[in-house]
């Protein structure tokens, strides 16, 4: 199994879903605040017009026609039409404009020194299983940035935002389940950091998915994680020393290669509880417990809750 492999199936585990709040047209000075919220990403795709977004620790950034940013783990955020204006909450803007239709439509008073661009906005959301941390998630930086300039060569990030904003105008029956998925492509691919101009170098977990040697025990580990992989087959996989081999995993994931074996194993338990009806012995055997009982017990020890009550409340 290669990178992007691993890469499809940790999303998968975490069970990302996305689809979306609503069409946003603005104008005026405007300046709206969108709350933190915990494990979801948000991006603001700009159909016309232009904005600009804020996001602490980054710099602002500035969207025209067909930009797009995704702005993961919920970081708050501003959309404005300028600097120096007044934020006003979101829950505000919606108490006063409620969404009709699909769109929210806020006309703010105009500038009397700066003529402000209106904008037309695509904004949606990914949401994934909150009790889950892969190392990933860590190395995503506060903000992507797809410029439509940049995507001439990425017809198939071009073709998929096309059609995310064509399915929100015609709203033809399906178009959530259409959008949804669209989100997560376009997600998925700003993830690998091929469509992202302002993408840095890769880190983190990207980083060992790209190195030659660690991709092939993350490859291993995802690949059968029901095998008894130690840290001498694991460096073996890897073709490196033990000593090497444990030393680099650990600084690009994050994490040592037993601890990651152990907590992909019961990421991927967790999944199997979720979205099959498979026993909880054959989930314990195909994640690499020895018996039910030691799955048990180290599935609460990490989520707090047992996979039986885990599954009910499923």
């Amino acid at each position: 199994m290669h990178g992007p492999d691993v890469l499809s199936e940790i999303f998968s585990t975490l069970r990302l879903n996305g689809s979306l709040y609503f069409r946003a047209r603005l104008s005026g000075a405007y300046a709206v605040e969108v709350p933190r919220e915990r494990r979801t990403i948000r991006f603001h795709l700009v159909r016309e017009g232009a904005c600009l977004v804020s996001v602490p620790g980054e710099r602002d950034v500035e969207l025209g026609p067909g930009d797009l940013i995704i702005i993961p783990d919920g970081a708050p955020q501003v959309l404005s039409s300028g600097e120096g204006i007044p934020a006003v909450p979101l829950g505000d803007v919606l108490a006063k404009i409620p969404v009709e239709d699909g769109v929210l439509s806020c006309a703010a008073p105009p500038s009397p020194a700066v003529r402000f661009p209106d904008v037309d906005l695509l904004c949606g959301y990914c949401v994934f299983d909150e009790a889950i941390d892969h190392p990933i998630l860590k190395a995503l930086p506060g903000a992507m940035v797809l410029r439509s300039t940049d995507l001439a060569q990425e017809p198939c990030t071009r073709g998929a935002l096309d059609l995310l904003a064509m399915e929100a105008e015609l709203e033809a029956p399906g178009m959530i389940g259409v959008l949804s998925r669209l989100i997560e492509i376009v997600f998925l691919q700003a993830v690998r950091g091929d469509v992202d101009a302002s993408a840095k170098p890769p880190a983190g977990f990207m980083a060992a998915l790209q190195d030659n040697n660690v991709s092939k025990a993350l490859g291993a580990i995802h690949r059968d994680p029901r095998a008894g992989w130690t840290l001498e087959s694991l460096a073996s996989e890897a073709g490196m020393s033990r000593a090497r081999f444990a030393d680099r995993f650990a600084r690009l994931v994050g994490v040592p290669p037993i601890n990651y074996l152990a907590q992909w194993r019961l990421m991927k338990g967790r999944a199997l509880l979720a979205e099959t009806g498979a026993s909880l012995e054959d989930i314990a055997v195909r994640c690499g417990y020895a018996s039910a009982a030691s799955f048990s017990r180290r599935f609460k020890q990490e989520f707090g809750i047992g996979p039986g009550a885990y599954r009910k409340s499923r």
